[in-house]
């Protein structure tokens, strides 16, 4: 016999709140509307204390028919543990055809006292006519009786059925929401909400991934723990199945917001069109050990139009960087400044290479860690530049100094832009994949025409270079480059072994290198203001070349080799 919905006292409004998710409004923080949520479902009286309401429902085609999965929320508002009475869980179609599921081997056979819990249900049939699900039962069987006696103990309307197919079709019974729209999960129960703020495609060995970042928040007075959900992409003929990047749980205070992630292979050329937001839960068969995921389809998010929805601001060179709040890559106590940014030929290698160059500045009282950002250059085209940091890095940073990291980008030779945007990204909060922590777009510098030169922390003027030869007893040429610099350093910067250096390159008139030397700003023969001579016999040869022309660079030790920036040509 079908128990009437408990409906008509403040104690049964009290215990439907608990176990059924209802709307709830989106931290103030969050510009985004949030989505309408539907009317939470009513909770039906399973026994005189255990209340019930429908989780999910789901109908999904396999190779050869359907599975059908269904996941029941129990509550017992009792004030003594209470046994689940003894039952099958059975759906039933629009045109009268009923299917029963197995219970997983984990469901609960009692519960404690205000205790939630959740059973889960799940069978395969081989055929794929089965039809639209409006009802489930929880059954009573008596096999001892013969005839055997079954009696109903609740049946409960399924408003709400996801009916899983490929590409579009599997929208068809969800809501749908707009991109950057604030959702909460319906039939889960959380009071969290959602919006998705970032998605990209990235390129790694093993193909091609969606990387969705997804703000949680907890808009609440206590402690809650995201709930199991995951997030699918959608063609017009295809699904791909996502997975969360968090391994461990990620719990918010009231009040707080968290960033979790998912990644979504995805195949080369594909075009989305739609997220699948899809509750997830357990099933363990009886006398089994491995559990299969049971996924039920529970909203539709918009594509962005956009890739890497991280909008670039406008920025000036040397002004303070301001980071995504959220971000745990940069301290909030690290100040971080682009000094430097510089795109140039490099002759002979095919290439150019562009040099962004990060000031970093320990603004607290206690040493704190350098951040490890990775970062990346985009052209006006939409053309994606890897950045390679340097080599060496210092470890700690010491309160009230600076310390210089510097990036280098191999370009193409026909990329002629000016403007470029120029990404910080967080490598470890999805690895291996990567979220933007902040996006600046910001015009090259043009070098110096002059004869002083910026190399942050340094400035540097060339008043005089000269190369001299000199013959070996073995009636070779070597070289030396005789130096009078002037070199002024910004205070409070620290300059270390880790520093970039200068590259001296002596070029004949036939373009050979015939002899190179590399100087350091730090050491024991560190460059110094004035004279100073250079030995570059590290080339030798048996020919005498004039005139000489000598190429400056500044090089950085990267993890993909030496990156060479071309500060002046001298003749």
């Amino acid at each position: 016999m079908k128990k009437r919905p408990w409906k008509n006292s403040l104690t049964a409004i009290m215990l439907g709140a608990m176990i059924v998710q209802g709307g709830t409004a989106v931290w103030a923080a969050d510009a985004a509307p949030t989505a309408p949520v539907s009317s939470p479902s009513v909770n039906y009286g399973l026994t005189s204390d255990i209340r019930a309401a429908v989780k999910s429902v789901a109908v999904t085609p396999t190779a050869t028919g359907s599975q059908l999965a269904v996941t029941v929320r129990l509550y017992n508002g009792g004030v003594t543990q209470n046994r689940v009475p003894e039952h099958e869980l059975r759906v039933q179609t629009s045109t009268g055809v009923s299917y029963t599921l197995k219970p997983s081997g984990t469901n609960k056979e009692s519960l404690q006292p205000k205790e939630i819990g959740e059973l889960v249900y799940m069978t395969a049939v081989d055929t794929k006519e089965i039809g639209t699900i409006d009802q489930l039962s929880f059954v009573n069987v008596d096999v001892y009786s013969y005839p055997k006696v079954e009696t109903t103990l609740l049946a409960m309307p399924t408003t709400s059925v996801w009916y899983g197919a490929t590409g579009s079709a599997a929208l068809q019974s969800l809501s749908n929401i707009a991109w950057g729209q604030s959702f909460s999960i319906p039939g889960v129960n959380s009071g969290l909400t959602y919006t998705a703020i970032e998605a990209s495609m990235q390129n790694t060995t093993a193909g091609r991934v969606a990387v969705v970042t997804v703000l949680a928040s907890n808009p609440g007075t206590g402690r809650e723990t995201v709930p199991a959900f995951r997030m699918d992409a959608q063609s017009e003929t295809k699904n791909y199945e996502g997975k969360r990047a968090e391994v461990e749980p990620v719990t918010l205070e009231a009040g707080e917001q968290k960033y979790i992630h998912f990644a979504i292979p995805v195949e080369n050329g594909v075009t989305l069109s739609d997220l699948v937001v899809l509750s997830t839960d357990n099933y363990v068969p009886k006398g089994g050990t491995d559990a299969a995921t049971l996924a039920t389809g529970k909203l539709a998010i918009a594509w962005p139009k956009e890739q890497g929805t991280s909008t670039a601001v406008p920025y000036t060179i040397g002004q303070p960087i301001a980071f995504d709040a959220l971000t745990k890559v940069v301290d909030k106590s690290t100040q971080v400044s682009l000094m430097e940014l510089h795109l140039h030929e490099n002759p002979g290698e095919g290439y150019k290479t562009a040099v962004a160059k990060f000031k970093l500045t320990n603004t607290s009282t206690t040493p704190i860690a350098l951040p490890a950002f990775a970062s990346e250059l985009v052209s006006t085209q939409g053309l994606t530049y890897q950045g390679a940091r340097q080599a060496n890095v210092t470890q700690m940073m010491n309160p009230g100094l600076s310390y210089v990291v510097s990036y280098s980008y191999i370009v193409p030779q026909s990329e002629t832009g000016t403007s470029f945007s120029l990404k910080l990204l967080d490598s470890v909060a999805a690895s291996p994949y990567t979220t933007t922590i902040a996006a600046l777009q910001t015009d090259l510098q043009q070098e110096d025409t002059d004869s002083t030169i910026s190399l942050y922390p340094f400035d540097l003027k060339f008043n005089d270079v000269t190369v001299n030869s000199v013959t070996t007893p073995q009636l070779t040429y070597t070289y030396k480059v005789r130096l009078d610099l002037g070199i002024e350093q910004k205070e409070n910067v620290v300059v270390d072994n880790n520093f970039s250096k200068l590259r001296f390159e002596i070029v004949d008139n036939a373009g050979r290198v015939i002899g190179s030397k590399d100087a350091a700003f730090n050491g024991d023969n560190k460059l110094i203001s004035g004279v100073q001579t250079l030995d570059a016999s590290n080339i030798t040869t048996d020919q005498f070349s004039y005139p000489f022309t000598v190429n400056v660079y500044e090089t950085i030790e990267t993890a993909n080799g030496t990156a060479k920036r071309l500060l002046k040509v001298i003749k």
